[in-house]
């Protein structure tokens, strides 16, 4: 976890599957009550999103859009874009094809 220009920054190493969900989503539950919280997940090298995290990302874009934040999906590989696509939409988060464009963004 990294800070950078007031996001917060989570990479997602290999899987979030029923092993690890609840720990990612309690460290997650925690930026997510902050106000105006800012979150990117780094998915550049991710393998793996169980269906749970994938609807679980989605109620957290959701949550932190009402609250005048945003959840930013850096790096998705497409078959994991198509996947959070068909279980969820897309429509919360904030795409970016790479990290740099992100910060191009910031």
């Amino acid at each position: 976890m990294s800070n950078n220009n007031d996001w917060v920054v989570l990479s997602i190493e290999d899987r979030i599957d029923s092993f690890n969900y609840d720990d990612f989503k309690s460290e997650m539950e925690k930026l997510v009550d902050k106000k105006k919280a800012r979150v990117a997940l780094k998915l550049n090298r991710a393998q793996f999103l169980s269906l749970s995290s994938i609807k679980y990302f989605s109620d957290v874009a959701r949550r932190l859009e009402q609250k005048g934040g945003k959840l930013a999906l850096l790096g998705t590989p497409e078959k994991l874009k198509r996947q959070i696509h068909i279980f969820a939409s897309l429509k919360s988060f904030a795409l970016f094809r790479s990290e740099e464009e992100w910060h191009n963004d910031l």
